[in-house]
């Protein structure tokens, strides 16, 4: 066999890029929200109610709490609803376009929720509905799913102590008008 010369280039090193990683100690306590808290507390003050909703503007900025629920002293992670198999693909699409916004943080495995959580945590499962008059599904989580003790999160509200009112923009508008008028 004859040695033919070829002509070659010297192939350039590539350094790895090493991956950002998340602060986990970080992930737990933010609130992502699209109410401006500054724009609340000033409306509040323009309008002389901020006696009357001494908290919003923390709840607003820092979240609200749902009571004090009991210590968990197990991980419950239950499946997905069986309505997440009506569309997978609908529901992947959702979620990654939550993650893409930063509404959602990347999946983590149980032993980073667990670094996260300090312990013990419980998950929602995650199911579609179908909403009267829409053709679209609505992605829900379902935090009255019991665990194998009957206990679920929903479960731990005292309906008594944390009812909870839901109001229109418009309802919102004429109770702050009404303090403007007055």
């Amino acid at each position: 066999m004859v040695s033919t010369h070829v002509p070659y280039a010297m192939t350039a090193i590539i350094w790895p890029v090493v991956a950002q990683e998340t602060d986990l100690k970080k992930v737990l306590y933010r609130t992502i929200t699209p109410y401006r808290p500054d724009a609340w507390r000033l409306a509040l003050l323009a309008a002389g109610i901020t006696h009357l909703f001494p908290n919003l503007v923390h709840d607003i900025t820092h979240g609200a709490p749902i009571r004090n629920p009991p210590p968990l002293t197990y991980t419950f992670t239950p499946n997905n609803l069986r309505s997440t198999g009506i569309n997978p693909l609908y529901m992947d699409k959702f979620i990654q376009e939550e993650l893409d916004s930063g509404h959602f943080d990347r999946p983590f495995t149980i032993d980073e929720a667990l670094s996260i959580f300090g312990g013990h945590f419980c998950m929602a499962p995650l199911g579609f509905i179908e909403k009267p008059g829409l053709t679209a599904l609505r992605l829900i989580c379902h935090y009255s799913k019991e665990d194998a003790f009957g206990q679920s999160m929903n479960g731990w509200l005292d309906p008594s102590c944390d009812a909870t009112n839901f109001y229109t923009a418009v309802d919102a508008a004429d109770f702050v008008s009404f303090y403007y008028i007055s």
